[in-house]
């Protein structure tokens, strides 16, 4: 009787093993961790950049409500108005980044650091004209141009 009883049991594993091996192969497969239809697929190559978004827009800089009120014209011959200033613009150059082949350099400004390149505008009508590691050079609206020497360490 005791083989007896061994090969039932054996049977019985055997039986209950090829259940649960159906039963692995029936359920649905498990989802995987990446989704491969959710990957792109391309060139390899990233798209430029449209514009920078850590830099504001120039319009609405450049869109600034003046109140306005009545013209004041000089009477004929009298004193004639005083010329504008030559260079208002009034900035702190603190250093520059080499980024791509391309210099940057770090402005203050009313408080606020600007980042610009060449050619970049700081303010209505001032333009970077050059950005070395030692200096910027600002056109004006006239035309004239300033260099502003790179500000020493504070300590």
């Amino acid at each position: 009787m005791g083989y007896r009883k061994r090969a039932l049991t054996a049977a019985a594993v055997l039986c209950g093993g090829l259940a649960v091996l159906a039963a692995a192969q029936d359920a649905p497969a498990p989802k995987p961790l990446v989704r491969l239809d959710l990957l792109v697929l391309g060139s390899g190559e990233v798209p430029p950049p449209v514009r920078d978004i850590f830099r504001p827009r120039a319009a609405a800089s450049a869109a600034v409500a003046r109140p306005g009120g009545p013209s004041v014209r000089p009477a004929p011959g009298g004193p004639a108005p005083a010329p504008a200033p030559a260079f208002a613009l009034n900035i702190s150059y603190l250093g520059s980044i080499k980024s791509g082949g391309r210099v940057i350099g770090l402005v203050l400004r009313a408080g606020q650091t600007l980042d610009v390149g060449e050619g970049d505008e700081i303010a209505p009508g001032y333009k970077v004209v050059g950005v070395t590691a030692e200096a910027i050079v600002v056109e004006g609206p006239n035309g004239e141009r300033k260099t502003f020497a790179k500000q020493g360490d504070r300590p």
